[in-house]
């Protein structure tokens, strides 16, 4: 694990911050249904089970040094939609203080297989696009897949400007699930630390599964 600079660290996090945005903009773009699909979301609480299935940055701060979290940076939020499938999502983000991170990291439970097919291929791709359209500052994924894998297809990448590493981005699909992660200010580029980052977290959701019945019994439908 290591940290970016303060001075530097900001300027990377607002790039970060407007890949969401971007993202959704290309994909209105090209999938306008797509974003109609999300429009239909109804927000809803996050159970106690589902906020501790959510890498936050408790665990984060653990690799970053002389850091503490503020409260003020947390929010998170569960989002289902029409066909039953449901997303739970954490963001830590501090716009204002030039030491803290920027983390989101997501869970998305689809309603079929084929529909996490669907949503693994679109948001990497949309997160690439975005970092295109990012204006003078390129932003490059360097994958470094080997460092980590997880379910039935997953992808880990470092982050990269003027070739300098300043986050991460990973994402990952078993069944009908998608996890997602985005991170810059610090960044993982070894096999042991990234994987105790992501393992305690990703392991629970064996248990979520097997206590979801709603859930588990969507898990291979076609």
């Amino acid at each position: 694990m290591n940290e970016t600079t303060p001075q530097k660290r900001r300027a990377w996090l607002w790039l970060v911050v407007l890949t969401p945005v971007a993202a959704l903009g290309t994909v209105a773009l090209l999938l306008a249904l797509g974003v109609l699909f999300k429009a239909s979301g109804e927000t809803l609480e996050p159970t106690r089970e589902e906020r501790a299935l959510l890498l936050d940055i408790w665990h984060l701060s653990a690799w970053m040094a002389e850091y503490t979290p503020d409260l003020a940076g947390e929010r998170m939020t569960k989002t289902r939609y029409f066909d039953d499938s449901y997303e739970i999502e954490y963001v830590y983000d501090l716009p204002d203080d030039e030491a803290a991170p920027y983390l989101t990291y997501s869970l998305t439970f689809e309603s079929t297989e084929a529909d996490a097919r669907g949503t693994y291929t679109s948001i990497w791709g949309g997160t690439k696009i975005a970092f295109m359209m990012l204006g003078d500052t390129e932003v490059l994924v360097d994958e470094r897949s080997e460092l980590f894998q997880w379910g039935d297809f997953s992808r880990f990448g470092v982050l990269t400007t003027d070739g300098t590493p300043f986050g991460n981005v990973f994402l990952a699909r078993r069944g009908s699930m998608v996890v997602y992660l985005l991170l810059a200010g610090v960044y993982f580029d070894e096999r042991e630390s990234v994987s105790e980052l992501l393992m305690p977290y990703l392991e629970k959701l064996d248990g979520f599964s097997a206590a979801e019945p709603s859930y588990a019994g969507r898990q291979n439908t076609p």
